[in-house]
C-alpha cells in the first residue's frame, strides 16, 4: 500500500512539473517534457514537504499537506499553460519505434542497476557497486534521519549538535517517501530510476538543442554515462594473463578499469581516477541525481536564451534557468557552483540584458540556501593551487591522455573544424571550458577528488559536442570512417561499460550492515526518543545509521571529505568508552542519551563494560550487543559536585 502512496505522489509531481514545461517551451516532445517535469516535479515535491516538514514535522498532515499543494497548483498551470495548446501537443504525437525501443534497452538497464543499490538478503543489507559501500551508510543516516528521527530544522546525524551543511534534499525525498508507507527498497529505487531515465532524456535533449543532430543525441548519453579512459587496455591484459575462460572471466572482473587503478604507459604508472559515472557519481552520490539534469536543463535553456530572437521569449527561458539554477544549492551544492562559474563568462560572450532575468531568481531562492550551506570549518583550505587534480607526480597531460582517452581529442576536432558545428555553437561551448579548467588548478574540497563533482559537468556538456563529431564520421559513405566511428565508440566507452557490467555481476554484492544490525537497530527506534543522542564507534557503517538517532560521531572520513574538523571529539569518543570520572564529564559535555557497546566497539576500543553496567540502565541486552541509557541528572549533578 505505501508504495502505491508513493507512486501516486509521483504521478501529480510529475503532472505538476510537466505541465510547467508548456510555460517555457513550445515544441519540445512529449518525452523531453516528461522527462523534465518529473525532475523538476520532484523537486518540487520536495521542497513543498521539507519545507512543510520545518513547520509540521515529517507527519501525515505535512505529507497530506504536500499533495493539495500540488494538486491544486496543476489547474492554475495548465490555465496559465493553455489547456488547447496541450491537447494540440498530444495530438500530433508520433510513435517513434527506434526512440521506442532505445529508451527501453535504457529503462531496462537502469533497473537492473538500481535494483542492486539495496539489497536485502539472509545474512543482511548489501549493496553494489562497490563505491556505496562507503557512501551509502551515510545516506541511510540521514534518511532514517528524517523518516524516523524527527531531524527538523536538520543537525548533522553523524555530527550530533552541528548544523547540517550537506546537501541532503534527495535523501529527505527518500525520507518522505519511506513516511508515505514505502519499504527501504521501494523508497530507493522509485525515485533513482525516474530520475536517471530522465537524465538520459535530458542529456538527449540537450545534445540535440546544442547539434541539431538526431544520432549525436542518441550517442551522448551512451558516451557520458559509460564513460572510462584507456582503462579498457587493462581488461585485456588481464584477459590475456587469465587462466579462465571468457564467460568465467566476465562473471569474475578481477577489478574496476576507470577508478582506483594503475595505467602502465612506457615508463609512466598513471593512476586511473576518472571513475564511471554510474558506479563512482550517480549511484554512490545521491545528489548528482538532481544536479546533473538539473544542469542539463539549464544549458538547454540557456541555448534557447541566446538563440531566440524575440526579447519576451529570451527573459522567459532565462528567468526558467534562474529559477532552476535557484533551486540547485540544496539539490546539488557543486552543481549550483558549477553554473554560477560558468554563467559570467556565458554573459560575456553572449551579452544582453535578459541576463537580469537570469540573476534575480537565483539571488532571491539560492540567497537563504548558501546561508544555510555556509560555515564549512575549512573555507580558508579550499580555492589552494592544486595542479593536475588527481595527478599526483605524474604527467597532467598524459594523465589526462590516459583518464579521458579520445574524449578530448575528439572535443578538439569538434572545436575546430567548420563541419558538423557552426561557429555559434563552437563559441557557446568555450565558456564551459572553465569546468575544466578551475578543478585541475585549484582545490573545491577537502578530498581532492572532489573536484570530480565539478568536471562530470564539463563532460555532461562535452558529450554532445563528441557525439557530434562521432555522428558526422557515421554518416558517411566511407565504410573506413563507419568503421573508425564504431572504433573511436568503443574506446570512449569500454572502460565504463566493463565497470557497469561488473556492478551487474556476482563480484560486487557487497555486505553493509548484518542480520543483527538490522534488528538491534528495530530495536533501538521502538525504545528510544527519536532525537536521542548515541554514542558508538566511529566506523563508516554502524548500526545507528538505520536507527534515525544522531551519533556523537560517526566515521572521520565522511566527517572531513564534508569539510568538517573533529578534533578532539575523537578522543573523547575513546575515553569514554575507557569509563571512570572523565567519561561521566565527557558524556555530559557531548550530550549522550545512550551508550552502545557491540562487537566493533570491543575490537576497536577499549571498554569498561562494567562501569556503564554498575552505573546505568540497561535498555537493550541482545546478542552482543548492549545499550545503555545516560542519566543526564545524574551526570549533572556528578558536575555540580566535582565544581565545587
Amino acid at each position: 500500500m505505501g508504495t502505491l502512496i508513493v507512486l501516486l505522489f509521483v504521478l501529480i509531481a510529475i503532472t505538476a512539473g510537466s505541465s510547467l514545461t508548456w510555460l517555457v517551451l513550445d515544441g519540445l516532445n512529449l518525452r523531453a517534457r516528461l522527462a523534465a517535469g518529473s525532475v523538476i516535479g520532484l523537486a518540487l515535491l520536495l521542497w513543498i514537504g521539507y519545507l512543510g516538514s520545518l513547520i509540521f514535522g515529517l507527519n501525515y498532515f505535512s505529507i497530506a499537506l504536500s499533495a493539495i499543494i500540488l494538486l491544486a497548483a496543476i489547474p492554475m498551470i495548465l490555465k496559465f499553460a493553455g489547456i488547447e495548446k496541450i491537447l494540440a501537443d498530444f495530438a500530433e504525437i508520433k510513435l517513434d519505434k527506434v526512440g521506442v525501443i532505445y529508451f527501453a534497452i535504457w529503462a531496462g538497464l537502469l533497473g537492473w542497476l538500481y535494483s542492486r543499490v539495496l539489497m536485502f538478503q539472509p545474512d543482511g543489507i548489501h549493496t553494489a557497486p562497490l563505491n556505496s559501500f562507503g557512501d551509502l551508510p551515510f545516506h541511510f543516516s540521514v534518511i532514517t534521519s528524517f523518516a524516523y528521527g524527527d531531524n527538523f530544522p536538520p543537525q548533522n546525524p553523524i555530527f550530533a549538535g552541528s548544523k547540517f551543511t550537506y546537501p541532503f534534499l534527495i535523501d529527505f525525498l527518500t525520507g518522505f517517501f519511506m513516511r508515505c508507507g514505502a519499504d527501504w527498497r521501494a523508497a530507493f529505487f522509485v525515485e533513482n530510476l525516474i530520475l536517471s531515465l530522465s537524465l538520459v532524456v535530458l542529456i538527449e535533449q540537450m545534445a540535440m538543442t546544442l547539434t541539431g543532430d538526431g544520432l549525436a543525441s542518441r550517442l551522448s548519453p551512451v558516451i557520458f554515462l559509460f564513460n572510462g579512459g584507456l582503462g579498457f587496455i587493462n581488461f585485456f591484459k588481464d584477459l590475456s594473463r587469465s587462466d579462465s575462460g571468457f564467460a568465467d572471466f566476465m562473471m569474475r572482473l578481477p577489478k574496476t578499469y576507470t577508478m582506483n587503478a594503475v595505467f602502465h604507459l612506457w615508463h609512466y604508472d598513471l593512476p586511473l581516477r576518472w571513475g564511471n559515472v554510474f558506479t563512482t557519481l550517480l549511484i554512490p552520490q545521491r545528489s548528482m541525481l538532481f544536479g546533473l539534469p538539473f544542469v542539463a536543463m539549464i544549458i538547454t535553456l540557456w541555448w534557447n536564451a541566446i538563440s531566440a530572437q524575440d526579447r519576451r521569449k529570451r527573459r522567459g527561458l532565462m528567468l526558467a534557468a534562474g529559477i532552476l539554477a535557484g533551486m540547485l544549492p540544496m539539490l546539488h551544492a557543486h552543481g549550483f557552483f558549477s553554473v554560477m562559474i560558468v554563467a559570467a563568462p556565458l554573459m560575456l560572450f553572449f551579452f544582453s540584458w535578459e541576463w537580469i532575468f537570469f540573476c534575480l531568481p537565483v539571488a532571491v531562492l539560492a540567497g537563504p540556501q548558501a546561508l544555510w550551506l555556509g560555515g564549512s570549518q575549512v573555507r580558508s583550505k579550499l580555492f589552494q593551487l592544486h595542479w593536475g587534480w588527481e595527478a599526483g607526480d605524474s604527467n597532467p597531460v598524459l594523465f589526462w591522455v590516459v583518464n579521458a582517452g579520445v574524449f578530448i581529442l575528439l572535443l578538439l576536432v569538434a572545436l575546430n573544424s567548420y563541419r558538423p558545428l557552426d561557429s555559434k555553437r563552437q563559441k557557446f561551448y568555450l565558456p564551459f571550458f572553465v569546468w575544466f579548467i578551475v578543478p585541475n588548478v585549484v582545490l573545491l574540497a577537502p578530498w581532492p577528488w572532489d573536484n570530480i563533482k565539478v568536471l562530470v559537468y564539463w563532460a555532461l556538456v562535452t558529450s554532445a559536442y563528441v557525439a557530434a563529431i562521432l555522428a558526422f564520421i557515421f554518416t558517411r559513405r566511407s565504410i573506413l570512417l563507419k568503421v573508425s566511428g564504431g572504433v573511436l565508440l568503443v574506446m570512449l566507452t569500454l572502460a565504463g561499460a566493463l565497470d557497469v557490467w561488473r556492478t551487474l555481476t556476482p563480484v560486487e554484492n557487497i555486505g553493509i550492515f548484518n542480520r543483527d544490525d538490522v534488528e538491534i537497530a528495530a530495536m533501538i527506534r521502538e525504545k528510544t526518543e527519536p532525537q536521542s543522542v548515541i554514542l558508538h564507534a566511529p566506523i563508516h557503517n554502524s548500526l545507528v545509521a538505520l536507527t534515525g538517532r544522531r551519533s556523537v560521531m560517526g566515521y572521520p572520513g565522511h566527517l572531513w571529505t564534508h569539510g568538517i574538523d573533529a578534533g578532539s571529539k575523537q578522543a573523547d569518543v575513546t575515553a569514554v568508552y575507557g569509563g571512570g570520572e572523565q567519561a561521566v564529564r565527557l558524556m555530559f559535555e557531548l550530550n549522550v542519551d545512550y551508550v552502545l557497546i557491540g562487537p566493533v566497539e570491543r575490537s576497536q576500543l577499549y571498554v569498561d563494560e562494567g562501569f556503564f553496567a554498575g552505573r546505568y540502565q540497561l535498555i537493550i541486552d541482545r546478542s552482543d550487543y548492549r545499550l545503555y541509557r545516560i542519566n543526564k541528572q545524574w551526570n549533572q549533578g556528578t558536575q555540580k559536585l566535582q565544581s565545587r
